[in-house]
Order: C-alpha cells, then structure tokens, then sequence
C-alpha cells in the first residue's frame, strides 16, 4: 500500500490504532533508510547540474568610415564553446577601501595569498600556437623597457604628460572622464555599452550593443589602464580589479579554434581583441602571477583564429580580414610581446601580408577590405607599420603622416584615436599642429556645464555606425584614452625604443 493508499483510507475514516499492522509498520527499518538516501542523492545530483558554471562571451561590431559593412549575414556560430577552468580567484589582492556609487557584489576569494601559483602547473599545448619560430620569452633582453615592457611605466611618465602636450585641462578632462566611467559599472564588475543598466542612470546616447559584454567591459577598464592605474594601485583599482574578473570568468574555448575566447555574437573579434589588451596590459604593468594564464590563452586564440590565407581578422575566427579588426589584433599581440608572453613570430609577418593587400600608394594609405585612402583605416594601416617595423624616415610613411595631418582630427573618435597615436608616435611640427586642435576639441566637447548631471563628465555619442552601436561609453572611452597620448605608450622612435627589436 502506497502513502497515497493510506491518505485515502485516512479520508474514508478507515482506522488506524496503535500496534496495528499498517503497510509501514511492516516495511523493515532499512528499506526505509535506503528510500531515503536514494532520493536525497538525486536531489544532490540535480543541484550539482544546476549549478554547472555558464559562461557567457562577449564582443564590438565596427563600421569603419569608408566602407561601413553592408548588412552582411553572418554565419549562426555552433554552440562548440565549453567553459575554459581558470581560477576564479585570478587576482592576489582584494581591495575594499575605495568608495563607490554601484552595489557590491560578493566576490568568492581569498583573503590570504597562497604560496603556490595556481597556473604553474598549466602547460600549454604547443600546437595552440601557429606552427613557425615561436618567439621564446626571453628572446630579446631589450623590449620597450620602461616599467615593465613599456607599460609599466605610465604612471611616471604621465608625470611629464605636460612637456608633450596636455595641459591642466586636458588632464583636468581625463580625470572627468574616468570618474563618469567608473560611475558606470556593472554590479558584476562589467560594463554595458546601454550605460542605463549600471545605475538606472538618464544618461542620453545608450549603445544598442547590449549583449556586448566583454567588448563593454574591456572599453571600460582601458582608460584606466591608460594612465597607469592598476588593480593593485590608484583610486579605482576596485574597479579594475571586479572588471579584471568580469573578464577572466567569462573566458570561453573554441573547439575551433585553441586559446581563450571573448568572442560573443554582437562583438565578434573587436571584443576579444580589445579584452585581450586589457589583460596583457595589466599583466605587464604588474607581472600578476595570476594574469599570465588568461593572457597567454587570449593571445593563442587570436594567432589561432587569423585567416590562414590572407593573414587578417575580421568578425568570425579565420574569417577573411578587414582592417579595423586587424588592427586591434595587432596592438592585442604587440601589448602581450611586450609583456614577455609568447607569440608567434610568423602571426605578425602574416598579417603584414594582409596590410600588404589593401595598401595604397605604396604603403602610404590604407582601404577597409581592399586598396583605399580612407582615414580612419590609414591611421591602423600606418600605426602597425610604425609598431612592426617601419623606421622614421620610411617614405610611404611619411607620406601617409601628411595626408592625415592634411585631414586633422574630426568627429570621429575612432579615426581620432589611432591618428592621434601615429601623429604623437611620429612627432615634430606636424604632431604639435594636431596635438592643439585635437586636444582642445576634446575638451570643449566634454559634458561639464551642469555639475549635478548625470552625464557630467563624458561624451556625447556621434550619430550612426560606431556612435550607435557603443553610445556614450564608448565615445567617453575613446576620447579619455586620446587624451592618454602622452603617456600611454613610450615613443616608438625615441631614445629608449630605437633598439627594441619589431615583433617580426
């Protein structure tokens, strides 16, 4: 008799008396245990596979200003990703004594910094790599060698931002500009470019990216990274630490593709690019044990996922490249070879074939997906160059500087970002006539006459293509990452650069 039975003789007034010869009085004690047990391993078995780990990936889509990509379809990606075991407690330091405006999330880690390193027992499958003279970690004794591979040494060198061209106001901008951003995180460490979902702000411009996450993420934490703030250091390591981890738990592989992915459906190759620089970047600046992991396995995922034929990127692994995704890549595997991480020697030639295939004028100007002059992919064609190999005197290089000093800054942050980087990289008369125009631009456009706004602060977003995708985080991101000119990066050709070795 079931317990169904007895509750429906219980309805039917059947009695039961004690000492009776009821259905349970008779099942033996250990049936019963063993009934017990049985279900609650189930239940136990259920939790277990509810709570799986889901991660999730992230990604931009770009338009580059000549030839913005016409309503392609892009290929429905396989569900192939599994999630990639890194440790979650990625970073050595929990930080709790900075202020700030978001709900706190609890983050599982440790209070203690372990002896051992949780990824000196990885080993990397060298077959991740491309197959070529794989450059050893301590091939070159001499790299960029301020701080720690060029980058460590931007808190110091911003001291001097002023002899290159910042002014209090433009510093003033940039600091501004940090704080909008820091406003706007994500309880979960992330960044949106929908900016709205951090804080239920009114700020104007959201991005319609939402679903972009690790590309949102990665543009948030750059502009810090930019000025020399670390996880580790400065007023908004909190932030750079939950966005650090935001990054580094949602990291996912590609059977495709060996490495570690932060492509995502509406960011594609821009994120991963992008989130790659943020996690060499912090590396480099600190040599965090913890970072070298995830760094290195982002950086075979994009020697893995170049298009073995024409040597580019472009929105899906292997896919045929274009220009403005290439040149993320580049300054992704630049940042981690700077870092002391492995990359391929031969990733950087081939891609060099691929600037090579949409190059014009010989070198001096550059086209989207075949040989043009636009702006915006001539200032990434041109600063590749100069950071894999083009010395100062190069004629298509100079000839490539004066057609972008012709043209000046625009509207555009993202033509205003890379040229501003190939103007101050190549220096003199030209890059002090830029440098005014553009700085001040920068600054008289910046949101400040309402003090209480919401929006003080940032940057409006420009209409369409990148505008509309990233809104007011990405505009705000690129243009305090501008004005991070004068110390982001040491001089390609100056004093202490001219004998670092070009990655190829």
């Amino acid at each position: 008799m079931s317990a169904q039975d007895v509750e429906n003789q219980d309805e039917n007034n059947v009695e039961y008396v004690d000492g009776g010869t009821s259905f349970w009085d008779r099942v033996p004690c250990w049936v019963v245990s063993m009934v017990v047990h049985t279900i609650l391993l189930l239940i136990m078995v259920i939790i277990t596979v509810d709570n799986e780990p889901k991660i999730q990936v992230a990604t931009l889509v770009a338009t580059p200003d000549e030839e913005p990509p016409v309503e392609e379809e892009i290929e429905e990606e396989e569900e192939i990703e599994e999630p990639i075991e890194i440790d979650t407690e990625v970073l050595d330091e929990v930080v709790t004594d900075v202020s700030t405006e978001f709900t706190e999330v609890d983050v599982p880690i440790s209070d203690t910094v372990e002896d051992t390193d949780p990824i000196a027992n990885v080993e990397f499958d060298p077959n991740s790599l491309i197959q070529g003279e794989a450059m050893d970690n301590n091939a070159f004794t001499t790299r960029y060698t301020s701080g720690n591979g060029g980058l460590g040494g931007r808190g110091e060198m911003r001291k001097g931002a002023f002899t290159h061209g910042a002014t209090p106001a433009s510093e003033r901008a940039v600091a501004l500009g940090l704080l909008w951003i820091s406003r706007h995180q994500c309880a979960d460490g992330s960044w949106n470019y929908n900016h709205t979902l951090a804080n239920r702000c009114n700020c104007s411009n959201p991005g319609t990216l939402m679903k972009a996450t690790n590309a949102a993420t990665a543009m948030g934490l750059l502009p810090f990274l930019g000025c020399g703030q670390t996880h580790k250091e400065g007023q908004y390591k909190q932030n750079i630490y939950r966005g650090l981890m935001y990054l580094c738990k949602n990291m996912r592989q590609d059977k495709k593709c060996p490495g570690g992915s932060f492509h995502q459906s509406e960011g594609t190759m821009y994120a991963h690019g992008l989130a790659t620089i943020c996690l060499t970047e912090a590396y480099a600046m600190t040599k965090d044990k913890n970072l070298k992991m995830p760094a290195q396995l982002a950086l075979n995922f994009i020697m893995s996922a170049q298009d073995p034929v024409g040597g580019g990127w472009r929105y899906q692994p292997r896919q045929a490249g274009d220009t403005s995704v290439v040149g993320w890549q580049m300054m992704a595997l630049k940042s981690g070879y700077m870092g002391y991480l492995t990359v391929d020697a031969n990733c950087a030639k081939n891609a060099m074939r691929f600037l090579d295939s949409v190059q014009a004028d010989s070198g001096a100007t550059y086209g989207y997906l075949t040989p043009g002059n636009g702006p915006a992919c001539t200032a990434i064609g041109l600063l590749c160059r100069m950071y894999y190999g083009w010395k100062h005197d190069h004629p298509a290089l100079q000839r490539g500087v004066q057609f972008l000093s012709n043209k000046g800054p625009s509207g555009d942050p993202y033509y205003n970002y890379y040229a501003t980087q190939v103007l101050r990289q190549f220096d003199g008369e030209m890059w002090k006539k830029w440098n005014v125009k553009m700085r001040d631009q920068l600054v008289n456009t910046q949101t400040t006459a309402d003090k209480t706004s919401h929006e003080y602060g940032s940057w409006p977003a420009e209409r369409g293509g990148h505008g509309s995708q990233g809104g007011r985080l990405y505009s705000t991101a690129m243009s305090v990452m501008t004005l991070e000119v004068y110390y982001r990066h040491m001089p390609i050709y100056g004093a202490q650069s001219t004998n670092a070795p070009p990655l190829e």
